[in-house]
């Protein structure tokens, strides 16, 4: 999925978008833990949700590091299939 940042909406699709990073960065995260932490971090997320839009910085900082890196990634898929279709 490629991620066009310009054509965000920030009223209609920035909520969309964020919990798709979220997802992203919470399946992630999950991976790595065993089932007993994850229990235990989804209790943590729950018990501090902010209703609050205002972002930590550590937080806004990892989207920017994401979104860096799907569009790095998404470039790196293009050029392979770019150059498979030129070898085809």
């Amino acid at each position: 999925m490629r991620i066009a940042l310009r054509k965000i909406s920030p009223r209609n699709d920035a909520p969309g978008f964020a919990e798709f990073l979220a997802q992203v960065v919470g399946i992630a995260h999950a991976r790595q833990m065993n089932s007993a932490e994850r229990v235990s971090w989804l209790e943590e997320l729950q018990r501090n949700r902010s209703k609050a839009l205002d972002a930590p910085s550590w937080l806004w900082n990892s989207v920017v590091d994401l979104v860096s890196a799907h569009g790095a990634a998404y470039l790196q898929c293009c050029r392979r299939y770019a150059i498979e279709e030129n070898a085809a």
